[in-house]
């Protein structure tokens, strides 16, 4: 009755309950929205990303370069000696200063083993084990590494550069066991095409155009081509020209090196900073007073000179090859060539008469040189090592598939020959009793080639031998298969004349023995 009696409590419950239910999925979902923002900021702060916008920058990068292929260990753990494995830790040095600084630098391999039913489903040390197989300790102490490239083996006149193994070690007596071996690193320039460089002398019309190699070796010569233009300056009434008298050529050897001193010593530099010192000395050199071409009717006129340079001219030149070490240690050559050219003066109206006017002038021209080391036929090492496993190319083409179902190309069949019959000339050999002459033939005649031993019929083999007289026989040396089949004669008539002689006679045809 009370449903009756009171409907409107009934509703009223009703409706605080919907109300309630209304009130916890807004709860709820005012509650979700705060969990899923922080989630979203822990995996921005995890990804290094403040916002969309920014992106994180790393100073260095490392390169892992395997030069070896899978690791194959061949036979069972007892007789197998292992696989050998080989590649490169490339660190790319990307800050914009150009240096980077590693306070902890080391490589591990390590095994790892992992199982999809662990003890404790949310434990990762449960679910992941690790077993360190090698681990290599490359810093004991913070470096610095700056990008560039290592500079070769030097030794000049105001430094060196030198690289060597040392092995050291301690036994369990304190003994101390050490071991130096040096390493020569030598840097090997490719050489180009030729080089050309021009040189203008203001006021004059004098311009000179040098053609050399892009490299040149401390051993050996190099060619030099030279060509000086505008040497003529034609007037109304006369013409001014330039005669060469004397060219001399020297390659100069210049090095510099920075001192940097000590803790100790910082008070003798001053400021603190490092002391540069150069030096520059001579290598090989010599002059030329003749040999060149002049040609003063061209337009301009030109003189062509070549000659061969040298860096070590006598055995007491030893050149150092060019280094530039971020160390400070710097090693440049330059080939200078000086002209020593005088004017003359030639009236248009007589051209024989050419007369000194006194003036002389010296043309001097500096070219950089790259001095390297020969490379010889040797090639950078990985051009010359084998492909890697991931670059081997596809297999050789296969020799076919029978299947006709299959591409053009990839289609093989063999058929039987239908066609007619091959031409065959049968040929015989002659004897010949000189074995130095070459062996004669000739052809043989048609009837004795089908000479030998009889043929059966493939369809019925037996027919050949039952056909009767009417069957031809092939002929053996002569003879009939008949007579090959048949009694010897002699046998024959031997058994009769013994046998009507005596009752117990004996066939010696038989080959018996008493």
């Amino acid at each position: 009755m009370d449903h009756i009696l009171h409907p409107t409590k009934k509703d009223k419950k009703r409706d605080d309950s919907k109300d309630r239910d209304s009130r916890k999925e807004k709860k709820h979902g005012l509650t979700i929205r705060p969990a899923l923002m922080s989630k979203d900021r822990e995996a921005a702060k995890k990804s290094g990303l403040a916002s969309p916008g920014l992106k994180a920058f790393a100073p260095g990068k490392f390169e892992m370069i395997m030069e070896s292929p899978p690791a194959i260990l061949h036979g069972s753990i007892n007789y197998s000696s292992g696989a050998l494995i080989s590649g490169r830790l490339k660190l790319n040095v990307e800050d914009p200063t150009g240096e980077l600084r590693l306070t902890d630098f080391k490589m591990v391999l390590e095994a790892v083993t992992t199982t999809k039913k662990p003890v404790s489903k949310d434990c990762k040390d449960c679910s992941t084990k690790h077993e360190t197989l090698k681990e290599w300790k490359f810093l004991s102490e913070a470096k610095t590494f700056q990008k560039g490239r290592l500079p070769a083996t030097t030794q000049s006149q105001v430094g060196s550069i030198s690289y060597a193994f040392t092995v050291e070690a301690h036994t369990a007596n304190g003994e101390k066991l050490t071991l130096v071996h040096p390493l020569q690193v030598w840097r090997a320039m490719f050489p180009g095409s030729e080089k050309t460089s021009i040189r203008i002398f203001p006021p004059t019309h004098l311009t000179g155009k040098v053609t050399m190699p892009t490299v040149v070796h401390p051993i050996g010569k190099f060619p030099v081509t030279m060509l000086l233009s505008g040497v003529v300056e034609k007037k109304a009434e006369s013409t001014t020209r330039w005669r060469l008298k004397k060219m001399m050529w020297r390659i100069e050897e210049n090095s510099k090196v920075k001192s940097t001193p000590c803790e100790k010593h910082k008070h003798k530099a001053p400021e603190g900073k490092a002391i540069q010192h150069t030096e520059s000395k001579q290598l090989g050199n010599d002059e030329l007073k003749g040999g060149w071409k002049t040609d003063f009717d061209t337009h301009g006129g030109e003189i062509t000179l070549e000659f061969e340079a040298s860096l070590a001219t006598k055995p007491v030149h030893k050149a150092t090859c060019d280094v530039d070490s971020q160390s400070g240690l710097e090693v440049r050559h330059n080939l200078v060539i000086e002209l020593i050219v005088a004017e003359e003066f030639v009236p248009n109206k007589n051209t024989n008469l050419i007369t000194p006017t006194g003036a002389a002038r010296v043309l001097r021209m500096s070219f950089n040189l790259v001095v390297t080391e020969r490379g010889g036929m040797a090639i950078s090492w990985d051009d010359e090592t084998p492909p890697m496993y991931e670059n081997v190319p596809p297999s050789p083409p296969g020799y076919g598939n029978p299947d006709k179902t299959a591409g053009v190309s990839e289609r093989a069949t063999m058929e039987d020959y239908t066609g007619p019959d091959f031409e065959y000339v049968d040929l015989e050999m002659l004897p010949n009793r000189d074995p130095d002459q070459p062996p004669v033939y000739r052809q043989r005649d048609p009837a004795d080639i089908n000479v030998g031993l009889p043929m059966r019929d493939e369809t019925n083999p037996r027919d050949s031998f039952e056909a009767g007289p009417s069957h031809t026989r092939q002929r053996l040396g002569g003879f009939r298969l008949d007579d090959l089949e048949a009694e010897p004669q002699n046998a024959v008539h031997r058994h009769e004349s013994v046998s009507s002689n005596t009752e117990d006679a004996v066939d010696y045809g038989e080959g018996t023995t008493q």
